[in-house]
C-alpha cells in the first residue's frame, strides 16, 4: 500500500507542474484556457500540497509493515 501512496504522490505533483505550466502559458500568451492564470496556480499549489499530504502515511499498516522488517 505504501508503494501505491508514492505513486499516487508523484502523479499529484506531476499534475501540479502541469497546472504551474498551464498557469503560465496562460498569463504569458493571455490564452483563454478555462480558467485565468492565478485559478491555475490556485490549482497547482493545491496538487503540490495533497502530493505532499499523500507522501506521509500515517496508517497503522504501514507502521505494522515498517515494524516488522
Amino acid at each position: 500500500m505504501k508503494e501505491n501512496k508514492k505513486g499516487t504522490s508523484k502523479l499529484a505533483m506531476m499534475l501540479s507542474f502541469v497546472a504551474l505550466v498551464l498557469a503560465a502559458l496562460v498569463s504569458i500568451f493571455n490564452i483563454n484556457f478555462w480558467l485565468a492564470g492565478t485559478q491555475w496556480i490556485l490549482i497547482s499549489i493545491l496538487l503540490a500540497v495533497y502530493g505532499i499530504y499523500m507522501n506521509q502515511c500515517d496508517c497503522k499498516c504501514c507502521e505494522n509493515r515498517n515494524n516488522q522488517s
